[in-house]
């Protein structure tokens, strides 16, 4: 028995500067609350829970893409709360102006692209336009 593994065919990548700001606020707040804290102020521990929050969502912006192609679908991981796949079969067109995906009964949706590379942008949907086209005529 043989298993089919589907497997990305083109990521795109982050904008370093947003990276690096969000990684700066999580350094920046648990430098404050560590001085709080030795300071025996309990505005240490509030200052705290955001810093550690920043800080691993800017881990986690480090080890992941920001989108990934495959085959039949596309995944936009924008933040560790915000996983989205869309599958081409669903869509029927992609308004470059405005930046809306146009599924198959017309409902529009806008596609978010905050956090990408401006050069990385314009290739996402130039590809996911031609992934669109080639399940359009596939169908």
């Amino acid at each position: 028995m043989k298993t089919e593994v589907n497997e990305p065919k083109e990521y795109f990548e982050r904008s370093i500067v947003f990276v690096l700001g969000v990684l700066a606020i999580g350094i920046a707040l648990l430098f404050l609350s560590g001085y709080l804290l030795i300071n025996a102020n309990p505005w240490g521990t509030v200052t705290a829970i955001p810093g550690i929050s920043f800080a691993i969502q800017g881990l986690w912006l480090i080890v992941n893409p920001y989108a990934i192609v495959y085959n039949d679908r596309f995944e936009i991981q924008q933040s560790l709360l915000y996983h989205r796949q869309f599958y081409f079969l669903d869509l029927k067109g992609l308004d470059d102006d405005k930046s809306l995906m146009i599924y198959n009964d017309d409902d529009k949706e806008p596609l978010k692209l905050f956090g990408i590379k401006t050069s990385h942008a314009k290739l996402l949907k130039q590809r996911l336009s031609e992934k669109i086209t080639e399940s359009l005529n596939n169908r």
